[in-house]
């Protein structure tokens, strides 16, 4: 596995090329270290399921460089509007929406999605052209991995770039909300806290 830091001048150019190929890559995000591949690639995301031990069919969640791009793979915004999650992202928070035809049979009937506050890791989506899957390195139900010496023993093998540094919160997961309801739905509660920011539940498009 080779590592280069966050702060590397060409770090954003060399993930893209790796995840160009299918690859693999362990990268530092703006909540934990997350192991990524490109949305359209089965082969990465059949290796990802490898890596964490979990059942076929997994659903995992998705990081994008800009509305735009999260638009091109939804069918609707839902509940959650443009408008508000516009005025929300790069935030550490994900939202679950209705998956639109672009998106790979592999990801299911709905997908999840967040920008994130990292300039790393929207250039290195950029550069891709596509979003990538974005989830935390560890064996299913085992807690996140954090530390850099963990994550080479664990998955190092099985990775082909891994970034080190570059943590802007480093200790919670993104909080999950549900839009495709006709209400907001937390389902799962992180970094952002959606109540306290949320104000009014369901804002015109």
């Amino acid at each position: 596995m080779k590592q280069i830091t966050s702060s590397h001048p060409d770090a954003a150019a060399l993930l893209a090329a790796v995840l160009a190929d299918d690859g693999i890559v362990v990268v530092p995000t703006d909540t934990i270290y997350g192991l990524s591949t490109p949305l359209s690639s089965r082969a990465g995301y059949q290796r990802i399921l490898e890596i964490k031990r979990c059942r076929s069919g997994r659903q995992f969640l998705h990081l994008a460089s800009s509305l735009s791009m999260v638009e091109r793979y939804i069918r609707t915004w839902g509940c959650g509007s443009k408008r508000r999650l516009g005025a929300v992202w790069p935030a550490p928070l994900t939202g679950v929406f209705l998956a639109g035809a672009k998106c790979p049979d592999w990801v299911g009937e709905t997908i999840a999605f967040r920008i994130p506050a990292s300039g790393l890791l929207t250039r290195m989506i950029d550069l891709l052209g596509e979003p990538v899957v974005s989830t935390s390195v560890n064996i299913t139900g085992e807690a996140p991995l954090g530390d850099i010496d963990q994550i080479g023993e664990r998955v190092g093998e099985h990775v082909e770039l891994f970034v080190t540094g570059g943590l802007t919160v480093g200790s919670r997961p993104s909080t999950i909300v549900d839009f495709t309801g006709a209400n907001p739905v937390v389902i799962r509660k992180g970094a952002y806290d959606w109540e306290a920011e949320a104000g009014d539940a369901n804002p015109s498009n």
